[in-house]
């Protein structure tokens, strides 16, 4: 049950200012929008402005620190585990 003592600890993540839980309440850059675009593209979402109109809410909900109501406006279009993934694909997509 002990068998993590004496082992040394993995190195922290080096997430940038605004990545992870460090993005919520700051500003989505549009790099982070087109990708999340072509993920809900990826995941069924077929009509654009579905697309569009998911992702402004939750990036919305985002930028203002509710990541529950994120998750409760993107499953109005996906599941839990698409909620999940757009999320996460807002707060740490990579410019290309």
């Amino acid at each position: 049950m002990a068998e993590h003592l004496g082992q040394k600890k993995p190195p922290k993540m080096k997430s940038g200012p605004n990545e992870g839980f460090n993005a919520m309440g700051k500003a989505i850059p549009i790099h982070r929008k087109k990708t999340a675009d072509l993920h809900l593209k990826d995941m069924g979402i077929k009509d654009a402005e579905d697309r569009f109109r998911c992702i402004a809410m939750v990036s919305a909900r985002l930028e203002h620190d509710d990541p529950y109501g994120a998750q409760h406006d993107a499953m109005k279009y996906l599941d839990l585990t698409g909620a999940y993934r757009l999320m996460a694909v807002l707060l740490t997509g990579e410019e290309a």
